[in-house]
């Protein structure tokens, strides 16, 4: 089931303690957009809505916990620039088990000659209570390509195959799990691909249609 509402309508028709999993792309808090666009009026030089509104974050991680079953987990991506300030919240409610480092095949640009490009992206991975991976034990650092070129549909998306890896280490086949910032579905399509149960919330109005198509392609 996917919405296109405002997660902090949609998520209170959730029960407590029924969700299997969560995985989600909250905005990092850093009101960003790319100016690395000839055409900027492209929709990926638009900030991302909610991008610097912490009480947004405080509250999806606080929903999350309620909704989420005793011995369940989360995956939480999040900014090396924000990370302070998604750590001391998540840890108001969760127990985090690693901050895992997301290895990309390209880095930022920034400041070319003052700082270093960025190669990386963090994803908090949390417990409420405690929940075993299935499988062999992975190391916190995870190499997956960016999405990029023709094959991008949103400016922050995740490559499905990463998704993939946390729905199939946390989660079984036939258990819920929900992105209450869906962007353009790649939670979905990983939940599809690996015979899972979904909720995808998306406020915006466009990525959800690009959501909607993707999902309902499978």
């Amino acid at each position: 089931m996917i919405l296109n509402n405002d997660f902090r309508l949609a998520i209170k028709e959730i029960e407590d303690g029924s969700v299997d999993l969560i995985v989600t792309d909250p905005p990092y808090l850093i009101d960003y957009k790319t100016n690395y666009r000839k055409n900027k009026k492209h929709d990926f030089c638009s900030a991302i809505k909610g991008d610097n509104d912490k009480n947004l974050i405080k509250y999806a991680i606080k929903e999350s916990y309620r909704i989420l079953k005793p011995n369940s987990a989360m995956y939480m991506f999040c900014s090396p620039n924000t990370i302070d300030f998604f750590k001391v919240e998540v840890e108001r409610y969760f127990k985090i088990k690693n901050i895992i480092i997301w290895k990309k095949n390209n880095w930022t640009a920034g400041d070319l000659q003052a700082s270093f490009g960025k190669q990386y992206e963090m994803i908090i991975l949390a417990n409420k209570g405690r929940k075993k991976f299935n499988g062999k034990r992975l190391t916190d650092i995870w190499e997956f390509d960016r999405v990029s070129g023709k094959k991008q549909l949103h400016q922050n998306q995740k490559p499905v195959e990463l998704i993939e890896q946390m729905i199939e280490k946390h989660s079984n086949a036939g258990d819920l799990v929900v992105d209450m910032f869906m962007g353009s579905g790649s939670t979905g399509v990983a939940c599809k691909n690996t015979h899972r149960r979904f909720i995808g919330i998306e406020l915006d109005p466009d990525y959800f249609k690009i959501a909607k198509k993707r999902i309902g392609n499978l």
